[in-house]
């Protein structure tokens, strides 16, 4: 549960067609810190918006006359402040999935919903946002002419891919861009891959149009933050990081788990770090010198970050890709991946993944960038053997040939 002062002034919005629902919810929370408020439909619920400053809105999705995709589409444009979860059944799936892919939610609960559970999972977002609003980040934030944005020309391949465009449609918008079409040959020519091709076209469909989204998403988040020279040297560094880490994610849950990442989390590994690409591009010469220190000293980088800069780089991440709009996972990716035991994570699983994958990505790469924070304990919390998981990424080694 939050403290007191996190929690006094926490309004949550209930939305659901049906009255007895309300009531269950309304029973739920009346012993919680948090203000509830009900509505039965749409509109009264705006109508409420209107009126209270509502901290987090939980919404049906079935309701008549203005559906819960409807509602938290308007909430989202009139108060992007608010969170925004979905609470539904089972048949509406494909649509809270495109509603979760699109940043109209947060998160998604199923009904019948454990009480505990949702109450756990409320106080759990509660935290992650009061990290994401430290005042320390947020004074960083304000001091920042402009945030880096992401160029229309990557939103528009990735507008293709997401709404299923031929594939030589998108191949054609891709090599207008050359950028783009440069960073995907390179890494399908890589030794990671062993595919050698001058065709994009052959590219995607060797990689998955999910890996191309992947891709395109971080190249054109590290093009915006436009760094060369010294500073474009750890970049590339950080890239392969990133690269090589979401490898190992998805070997971690395609081997070990046995199981699918999701369209809402399948850029957790790509991402994670992106949090260090911003401070670089914010205090290039000071965050070298946070390098230096740590590679001296041997300290942790979370800890030196905190005393030269009043934040790390897993706050400024969260920050940025919450910003982007990105889904929560991918989020709380960048904002606990050094600390997978902290207790506002609510994708736990992927974060454990993250975990490991950063600290043996960092090993493949003969740490050449700033330590990990790693505990061994996270593989059986995640219920994987870690002898098991080192023979799975044995192949993956930079001096391949």
């Amino acid at each position: 549960m939050l403290n007191d002062n996190d929690s006094t002034s926490k309004k949550i919005l209930f939305v659901d067609d049906e009255v007895q629902i309300l009531k269950s919810l309304n029973r739920l929370f009346m012993d919680t810190e948090y203000e509830v408020f009900t509505a039965g439909s749409g509109k009264e619920a705006l109508d409420i918006l209107a009126t209270e400053k509502i901290d987090m809105i939980i919404t049906d999705m079935r309701m008549p006359e203005m559906d819960g995709s409807q509602l938290l589409h308007q909430v989202k444009e009139l108060y992007p402040n608010s969170l925004r979860i979905i609470l539904s059944g089972y048949a509406e799936k494909n649509t809270v999935l495109q509603a979760l892919q699109k940043n109209i939610a947060k998160l998604y609960i199923l009904k019948p919903w454990e009480n505990d559970k949702l109450i756990e999972l409320v106080d759990q977002l509660f935290e992650t946002e009061n990290i994401l609003r430290d005042s320390n980040l947020l004074g960083l934030i304000n001091k920042v002419d402009e945030l880096p944005t992401i160029k229309s020309s990557y939103r528009q391949i990735m507008e293709l891919i997401d709404q299923d465009a031929d594939l030589a449609k998108i191949a054609s918008a891709i090599e207008k861009d050359h950028s783009i079409a440069t960073k995907i040959l390179h890494i399908i020519n890589s030794a990671f891959y062993e595919v050698k091709t001058g065709s994009v076209k052959h590219a995607i469909t060797y990689l998955g149009l999910s890996t191309i989204r992947n891709i395109l998403l971080t190249t054109s988040i590290v093009d915006s933050l436009n760094m060369n020279g010294l500073y474009g040297t750890r970049l590339e560094l950080l890239w392969n990081h990133s690269f090589i880490c979401s490898k190992i994610v998805n070997i971690i849950y395609e081997k070990l788990l046995l199981k699918k990442l999701s369209e809402n989390e399948i850029s957790a590994g790509l991402l994670h770090n992106i949090g260090i690409v911003l401070l670089l591009k914010l205090f290039p010469e000071k965050y070298i010198e946070v390098f230096h220190k740590e590679e001296r000293e041997k300290t942790s980088l979370l800890q030196i970050e905190q005393e030269a800069l009043n934040v790390t780089h897993q706050q400024t991440g969260g920050y940025l890709l919450r910003w982007w709009e990105l889904p929560h996972p991918i989020v709380e990716a960048a904002l606990y991946h050094h600390t997978p035991f902290a207790t506002g994570i609510i994708h736990r699983e992927l974060i454990y993944a993250v975990n490991i994958a950063q600290h043996y990505a960092s090993i493949i790469l003969k740490n050449q960038l700033p330590s990990t924070t790693f505990d061994a304990a996270v593989f059986a919390a995640l219920g994987i053997d870690q002898n098991q998981f080192e023979k799975e990424i044995s192949h993956l080694s930079l001096n391949k040939k």
